[in-house]
């Protein structure tokens, strides 16, 4: 157990915040002095960061839905309302418990196009009876042996249900028998595969067991003239090049795992596998890539995503999932999520220092620990002594405002919003340097990778595997807008609320449905929203900027505007065919736009361009991996490192990748290993 200390916790997103929880745990006081998250501006939460604007409405980074199968980030947040008990210390408070916060979403869509037209290729996946985040659970029961067994099982059951299913082949009595039969012998060979020896190759085996049924299968389908047809045969085509990859690259015996594959473009592997060309333009696959951010520079053209991350969470998604394939929140993510782990953490004796900006970490001279670190205090409190609240409550949930409360601060006349920015003048209260031994003894380095090589500039001239980490793992920009519609969605001619869709044009490739959430907002009767609509994808633009950073800021929002207005006009009549006109899109049915038209319009919705360092969305590109450091090993005896850019075993953008990062973070801390009481199938 470490001796006694303060623990200085530099980032309140996920990662601090998960970091922060563990560390906190029963009888904290014994292990630490004091924990103390210091987090720049006025909302926790990082990239999970939401807030309240105009009629309160939710106003989100982006789009925030968790998959069924993220067993850590459940299980905390169970743990969270657990704890603050709101049916016995909030019963006012409209979400009392984890599954009011976030409920199952089963429709599920994806754009593909077909000679020349895009349509929707709706889908679902099955509830099943388990729930995310049990006591009981460990997350634990894929392995690389069950995950093939599932995906050829998988083959082979989507096989002979095409051969059964005469109204999706509109085939004849003999051909639904023949399918049937090279349905049986895709499954036998599938086992024979299985069972028997696995090639010890590096490429795929030429004239395996699987050629032969597929190649009748594939010969029975009408590829070139039925849409349907030709989804079921690239699926077919995706899968088998999976499983005979997974067979003829040993990943079955290979002590790396995954991580074996990591430094080959996913693409690349499923061809060098015997995918079918077209497989990289399949909507799953590319469904996938848009689901990561998977776009070198933000190059729609240049995907970008290590293979074996890609099978990893491929097979976890699809095969881990617990109760529903998503998982989507009823308020916004800080209302639900951010916030009551906030108050949890408050109620433990966690302090939290907001408008606290790191600029820079300082090594003492023999360059083994953090001895400094320098923050700009970005405003003074009313009261010194108190700290500062940053929730408000809207219809009974706490909530973050969409600017600080201005009756706690000094000099509130100055601007706000510009607080949580990278790029903005800097007018701070003042300064302030923390030093090891006084006020910290032990750093949790929880900021994102964007700002990492802006604030460890010493700690990267010092370590090689510092510059290394910094010079190969990739981050993106993002952009999002959110738009609240007068009509439903049925009035518009879309009849699957609460679906969500990706792979259609680019940028904004994914959108959701997002009904659930409009109970928590309080629009007037005359100007009420009876559809929400969430639209993001990656933004190529340069990093570092180019120019100025005022005139980055205003060109990359204007360059956002102009596109997504480009978008409303063209392309979002493929959902919304009602929300498009003769000339563009019925900008009059919005909510809170009166006349006007255009960018000047959609500047009266929510408008996210994330181009600062803090909100650039961390990739998993080829060859990168190996580059990660584990929350354990920054090479300094008084540092952890929590963030989804570290190596945590969920090497990708995520809330899982963050939250168990910044448990790792904490068990290091603590004395612990590596995955102590850390949930789920991992990268080794």
């Amino acid at each position: 157990m470490p001796s006694r200390g303060k623990v200085a916790i530099l980032g309140g997103g996920m990662a601090g915040l998960s970091a922060a929880w563990r560390l906190s745990s029963p009888g904290w006081q014994d292990r630490f002095d004091a924990i103390t998250v210091y987090q720049r501006g006025w909302r926790l939460g990082g990239k999970a960061a939401s807030s309240r604007g105009v009629h309160d409405r939710i106003e989100e980074h982006g789009l925030h839905i968790w998959l069924g199968s993220y067993e850590n980030a459940f299980t905390l947040l169970r743990e969270c309302y657990t704890e603050i008990d709101r049916a016995t210390e909030d019963p006012e408070c409209p979400i009392q418990t984890w599954d009011q916060a976030l409920i199952p979403a089963d429709e599920l869509g994806m754009a593909d196009k077909w000679a020349g037209r895009w349509s929707v290729w709706p889908g679902r996946f099955s509830r099943n009876a388990d729930r995310p985040g049990e006591p009981d659970a460990d997350g634990r029961e894929l392995t690389v042996i069950g995950f093939l067994r599932r995906v050829l099982q998988l083959v082979s059951d989507f096989a002979a249900s095409l051969g059964a299913d005469n109204s999706v082949v509109g085939a004849d009595d003999d051909t639904a028998a023949r399918l049937t039969h090279i349905s049986t012998m895709l499954g036998e060979s599938l086992r024979d595969v299985l069972t028997g020896p696995a090639p010890r190759s590096g490429s795929a085996p030429a004239g395996g067991p699987l050629d032969e049924p597929l190649q009748a299968l594939r010969d029975a389908l009408d590829y070139e003239h039925r849409p349907q047809h030709r989804r079921f045969w690239l699926l077919l085509s995706l899968l088998t090049a999976t499983a005979r990859g997974l067979i003829a690259d040993d990943l079955l015996t290979d002590p790396a795992g995954f991580r074996a594959i990591n430094d080959e473009e996913y693409g690349d592997w499923l061809r060098r596998h015997g995918a079918h060309p077209d497989v990289l333009d399949f909507a799953l696959v590319r469904g996938l890539y848009d689901m990561v951010f998977g776009y070198e520079d933000g190059d729609c053209s240049r995907p970008s995503f290590a293979a074996g991350l890609a099978v990893l969470l491929t097979g976890i998604a699809l095969f881990q999932y617990k109760g529903a394939f998503f998982w989507k929140m009823t308020a916004g993510m800080g209302d639900v999520v951010i916030a009551p782990i906030y108050l949890a953490l408050r109620a433990r004796g966690v302090r939290f220092e907001f408008f606290h900006r790191v600029d820079a970490l300082h090594l003492d001279a023999a360059g083994t620990r953090v001895d400094a670190i320098s923050m700009g205090r970005q405003v003074d409190l009313v009261d010194p002594a108190t700290p500062y609240d940053p929730l408000i409550r809207v219809g009974g949930l706490p909530v973050f405002p969409a600017e600080p409360l201005r009756e706690q601060i000094v000099d509130a006349g100055q601007p706000m919003r510009d607080l949580e920015t990278h790029f903005a003048e800097r007018r701070d209260a003042g300064q302030r340097i923390l030093r090891c031994g006084t006020d910290f003894d032990h750093v949790v380095l929880a900021a994102s990778a964007g700002m990492v090589e802006i604030i460890c500039g010493e700690l990267i001239a010092d370590r090689p595997e510092w510059r290394d980490m910094t010079r190969h793992i990739r981050t993106v920009a993002t952009q999002a807008f959110q738009l609240w519609i007068h009509p439903d969605e049925s009035s518009l001619g879309w009849f699957r609320p609460g679906v969500t869709t990706s792979g259609y044009v680019a940028p904004f490739d994914t959108w959701a449905s997002m009904p659930q959430t409009l109970w928590a907002e309080n629009w007037p009767a005359e100007d009420d929203p009876k559809t929400v609509a969430y639209f993001c994808g990656v933004l190529d633009t340069p990093w570092p900027p180019d120019t100025e950073d005022q005139e980055y800021r205003r060109r990359s929002r204007d360059r956002v505007l102009t596109t997504a207005t480009e978008y409303l006009d063209r392309h979002v009549g493929l959902y919304l065919p009602g929300a498009v006109a003769a000339d563009g899109f019925a900008w009059e049915i919005l909510c809170g736009t009166g006349s006007l038209r255009g960018p000047a319009a959609l500047e009266t919705q929510h408008v996210s361009v994330n181009i600062d360092p803090s909100d650039r969305y961390v990739q998993s590109v080829p060859g990168s991996d190996k580059y990660r450091l584990r929350p354990d090993e920054s090479g300094y005896d008084n540092l952890v490192l929590a963030g989804d850019w570290t190596d945590c075993g969920i090497n990708a953008g995520c809330i899982e990748a963050a939250v168990m990062s910044g448990l790792q973070a904490a068990n290091a801390l603590l004395g612990r290993s590596r995955f102590y009481r850390i949930r789920g199938f991992y990268l080794p």
